[in-house]
Formats: structure tokens, C-alpha cells, sequence
């Protein structure tokens, strides 16, 4: 995979559009993963992965070993996912806040556990929420994840055996965690 994101990365950086499209297809999954993990709201997601797409392009130059792309590509999405928290944070009203849980009390009769899931989610540190959803969203194995993260193989696994019992501990009838 490193060497087709490098293959890519220099087509990109040689003018080819698709190139840097295969890219994009290649590595959305993830991104949302990562944008999701920071956010939870899917509209943020759209909004901050979109962002960090545009700003990868720009800067693809400044990439200094081409494979290193899914890694260099998420530390974009988390940065700039953390920045639309701190820009939306002060323009954020009570009327939207309002308006988001009408979608979401219709949820809570069709699905309640689903819509406990998303809650309790929401309750966990960030850094849990984004492991989660690099394993279980966008179906990472613990070297991707890692890669993507920048952290080691041991610390994913700390990382998600600490995101799954603090998530079982607001969600106790999901029984024993997933390995």
C-alpha cells in the first residue's frame, strides 16, 4: 500500500488529478474515521474532511517521503477537525442545538440502542472515539492504525482496550467488549 500511495503522491505532485483522486478514494474512509473520532457530528465530518483534502492537495509538495501519506493525510484531518471545533464553538446557538435533536429523538423511537451507542460515544475522550473509529469504522488493522495515529502497535492496543471498557462502562448491556 506505502508504495502505491508514493506511486500516486508523485503522479499528483506531477500535475495527474486522477492521481491525487485515487488518493482521495483510497484514504476517505479513513479520514471520516478520524474526522468522526474528533466530531461525531456528520455534517462536521463532511465539512472537515473536505477541508483537509484541499489542504493536502495544496501542500502535497511539502510531503517529504511520499508513502508516509495515510499518516501525514490524518494528522491534516485531526488538525483540522480540531480547529472546526474551536471555530464552531462560539457561533453554535441553543436554536441549533435545538433543531440537531429533533432528528435525533425521532432516532431514539426507531433504534434507542443505536442512539445510547451514539450518545455514550460522545461521552468518551476524543482520542477513544477516533480509535474506535479507525478499527471498527474504517476497518483499520492495529499497523494502520498506528501508521495513521503515529503512535505504536502497543499503544493501540492500550488506546482501544481503554475506549472499549470506558464505552462499556457507560453501556454496560453491550456485554464483554470486542477484541
Amino acid at each position: 500500500m506505502a508504495e502505491a500511495d508514493a506511486e500516486l503522491v508523485g503522479r499528483a505532485l506531477g500535475g495527474d488529478r486522477s492521481a491525487f483522486e485515487a488518493l482521495v478514494s483510497l484514504h476517505l474512509q479513513r479520514a471520516r474515521a478520524v474526522a468522526r473520532g474528533v466530531l461525531g457530528d456528520d455534517q462536521a465530518v463532511d465539512d472537515a474532511v473536505q477541508e483537509s483534502f484541499l489542504r493536502a492537495y495544496n501542500h502535497l509538495g511539502q510531503l517529504g517521503d511520499h508513502a508516509t501519506f495515510p499518516a501525514w493525510l490524518c494528522t491534516i484531518v485531526r488538525n483540522e477537525a480540531v480547529t472546526w471545533l474551536r471555530r464552531n464553538a462560539r457561533v453554535r446557538s441553543v436554536d441549533d442545538e435545538q433543531l440537531r435533536e429533533i432528528p435525533q429523538r425521532e432516532a431514539e423511537v426507531e433504534n434507542p440502542l443505536l442512539e445510547r451507542l451514539r450518545t455514550s460515544l460522545k461521552r468518551i475522550p476524543p482520542q477513544y472515539r477516533e480509535i474506535l473509529a479507525l478499527k471498527y469504522e474504517a476497518g483499520l488493522d492495529y499497523d494502520r492504525i498506528a501508521e495513521s495515529l503515529g503512535i505504536s502497535v502497543a499503544n493501540v492496543e492500550k488506546r482501544l482496550y481503554r475506549a472499549r471498557q470506558a464505552l462499556m462502562a457507560l453501556m454496560p448491556e453491550l456485554g464483554t467488549p470486542p477484541e
